[in-house]
């Protein structure tokens, strides 16, 4: 059968980062960076909600050879992984985020993809998040 998309699509998904890079926001360990109160929960409603269908590994968008970067510094995205430490906590909160589950749904990823980040990413009752603004009912 011919897959229902380009295997350039593909290949971006498999080097995917899998695991919390190392001052990930959403790692349960003293190696996250700390970032403004709130800003973690505010991140993770967004994505529980649908608001954002993902969020990028700062990792991956600050690069060191500026990849994503045009020549006068604005954002222009080409090798960006999602941050799987946000990945794997939306997974422990009951969903996944869209870009993960259309990633899951076509093949690009497998559903246990992120599983190696489960056991390094902080807990949901970690975060104080707003249950309605994130729709969890």
């Amino acid at each position: 059968s011919t897959p229902l998309y380009s295997s350039a699509a593909s290949d971006v998904y498999k080097r995917q980062v899998k695991t919390p890079c190392a001052n990930c926001p959403f790692r349960n360990d003293s190696k996250a960076i700390q970032l403004q109160p709130g800003r973690r929960e505010g991140i993770v409603e967004r994505l529980l909600s649908g608001e954002d269908a993902t969020f990028p590994c700062h990792a991956t968008v600050y690069r060191p050879d500026s990849r994503n970067h045009d020549e006068e510094g604005n954002y222009r995205p080409v090798d960006v992984s999602v941050c799987s430490g946000a990945a794997a906590l939306a997974r422990k909160f009951g969903r996944d985020t869209t870009m993960v589950q259309l990633a899951t749904r076509l093949g690009f990823i497998p559903y246990d993809h992120y599983d190696e980040a489960l056991a390094k990413t902080i807990e949901p009752e970690d975060l104080n998040v707003d249950r309605q603004k994130a729709r969890l009912f």
